[in-house]
């Protein structure tokens, strides 16, 4: 793979070639379904090839959707969580499995979602969805904590116990296992008890995927595409954790939210949501305190992370990098006629999840690129792939992800826009795509210059032979082959004297350009006794 452009390592059909067929399904999206159809019909038209895979060619797409093979609710999500630290009481979270979709896209990106739903009356409250938010989307360790006696002495630089340093995660950042039922693996992160299982890569791939690929062969290891076997490389897009797209319905809560404060701001009472924790905590995925300690940052961070265009109804969106929530009614409530609003948690599960995937698929995409333009950079002689043919290629990519996958709208809807341009801000990825492309400009710029560099050195050699044939094109052509001793030579000399006096050049240039000078003058020499055999041949032939 290490030999290859970054067009022939992301092929979408050798990717999926790779899938086991038998537990992997390929679906075409089709408009059969109202939800379907209103999920379809919400995007413009050049965004939807990006989003609904609709069964062309897999050399000409630009998505693959992959359904693993089960029955809604036919599996379980399951994680246990610390839910009391001190008394280290762990609680058991179970979400039914509505369906299992790898995306992959053209540009080498993947994304895997587990579209889940939370159906036990013991498992909602407002603790418990903080708890399942947090814990549950965690994939691998963020950091370990260290023993608190070893800290501010010389010892803590040496403190590799990584087995008690994961047991004390555990009770505060991690889950103490995750696995999927009716598979065999259980995920309980003992790759993180030694270091020797993590020295060269952080992010170890977890049982619960493992279970789920099966014999696709997967590594994160980098260094792994230098192999001449086929592997499809694994790096974490937003580190250790996944990305959540949540719902919730808790009529007491909406209310509370939506209750005014005695303050006012612009003319009109400010709503309790500015400065609720509980709702601070669900945006950004706290689990037992929320991590802003300042009343004044806080407020300032939910508002700017809140759509709140629906506040007074009781229904509020909070958008940042790592999540996109909704907070409604209960969805009993929201079903009833003179509300009628339960179509709230339909347009999360489809519609705003399609634009959170788009989203995290432009924020994978340059990142994915910014990789590829630091592995160029590095400069390393590769003789099978010229830097050029590897720059114009990362180039011909890049212009197809800023035609076809990114796009500053999206929708013709209002809400729609909205709600876009708030992931768009949070996620940053305009500025992003703005620097990603100087990047890409300068070394293109670069690749350009060596090619111009290259151009001019050929005619520069060309020059130099045109230069050469100059002295015996000016001898022959002022003597004539009638004069002097050219006039009587005999044939079987006019082709050594040819041969020499074309020779001559192409060992002159040898010289000029010989990289290993000892062998230079040898090559000098060569030149200068092929010159004077094709100019003296005749003289010695006459005598």
């Amino acid at each position: 793979m290490k030999n290859k452009t970054i067009e022939q390592r992301t092929k979408l059909e050798e990717f999926v070639s790779l899938f086991d067929s038998d537990k992997w399904v390929r679906k075409e999206y089709t408009l059969d379904k109202v939800l379907n159809y209103n999920e379809f019909n919400f995007y413009y038209p050049m965004v939807r090839d990006v989003l609904f895979d609709t069964g062309s060619e897999i050399d000409r797409a630009i998505i693959t959707n992959l359904f693993y093979k089960i029955e809604p609710d036919e599996y379980l999500y399951e994680f246990k969580v610390c839910v009391e630290p001190k008394n280290g009481i762990v609680k058991t979270y179970r979400l039914h499995i509505e369906s299992i979709i790898m995306h992959l896209y053209s540009t080498g990106v993947g994304v895997l979602s587990f579209h889940l739903n939370n159906r036990f009356a013991d498992q909602g409250d407002q603790q418990d969805i903080l708890n399942i938010n947090q814990a549950g989307r965690r994939i691998y360790p963020p950091f370990f904590p260290m023993n608190f006696n070893f800290i501010g002495d010389q010892a803590q630089y040496e403190y590799d116990d990584f087995a008690a340093s994961l047991i004390t995660l555990k009770k505060s950042e991690l889950g103490d296992s995750i696995n999927l039922t009716n598979f065999p693996g259980i995920e309980e992160f003992r790759n993180y008890e030694h270091k020797e299982y993590f020295k060269n890569e952080p992010f170890q791939i977890p049982q619960h995927f493992k279970d789920l690929f099966g014999k696709v062969p997967i590594t994160v290891d980098w260094e792994e595409r230098k192999g001449h076997e086929t592997k499809i490389y694994i790096n974490p897009l937003i580190d250790d954790r996944m990305f959540v797209v949540s719902w919730y319905g808790n009529t007491d809560l909406c209310k509370e939210l939506a209750s005014e404060t005695k303050e006012k701001r612009d003319g009109f009472q400010v709503l309790n949501y500015e400065t609720n924790d509980w709702w601070y905590k669900y945006i950004f995925n706290d689990q037992r305190f929320a991590t802003c300690q300042d009343k004044s940052m806080k407020s300032k961070l939910i508002q700017k992370h809140t759509y709140s265009r629906w506040a007074d109804y009781g229904t509020f969106y909070g958008i940042n990098r790592y999540s996109f929530v909704c907070l409604t009614d209960t969805l009993d409530n929201l079903k009833k006629p003179y509300v009628n609003a339960a179509f709230l948690v339909n347009h999360l599960q489809t519609i705003y999840y399609k634009m959170a995937e788009l989203c995290l698929v432009q924020r994978a995409c340059v990142l994915r690129f910014s990789q590829e333009v630091a592995g160029i950079s590095a400069m390393k002689d590769n003789k099978k792939i010229p830097f050029t043919k590897r720059v114009s290629n990362l180039y011909k990519q890049y212009i197809k992800f800023v035609n076809r996958i990114y796009f500053r709208e999206v929708t013709a809807q209002e809400q729609g826009i909205e709600l876009y341009d708030m992931m768009q801000e949070h996620m940053r990825i305009e500025q992003n795509v703005k620097d990603l492309d100087n990047e890409i400009s300068e070394l293109n710029q670069y690749a350009t210059l060596l090619e111009d560099q290259k151009r001019n050195n050929s005619l520069a050699i060309l020059t130099l032979i045109g230069s050469i044939f100059i002295i015996p094109t000016f001898i022959v052509g002022f003597y004539g082959m009638n004069i002097g001793p050219y006039s009587e030579i005999p044939e079987n000399a006019i082709l050594p004297i040819i041969a020499g006096m074309v020779i001559t050049p192409f060992f002159v240039v040898w010289f000029i350009y010989a990289k290993e000078k000892k062998y230079a003058f040898i090559l000098l020499f060569m030149a200068l006794i092929c010159f004077l055999t094709a100019i003296l041949l005749p003289y010695l032939l006459k005598t």
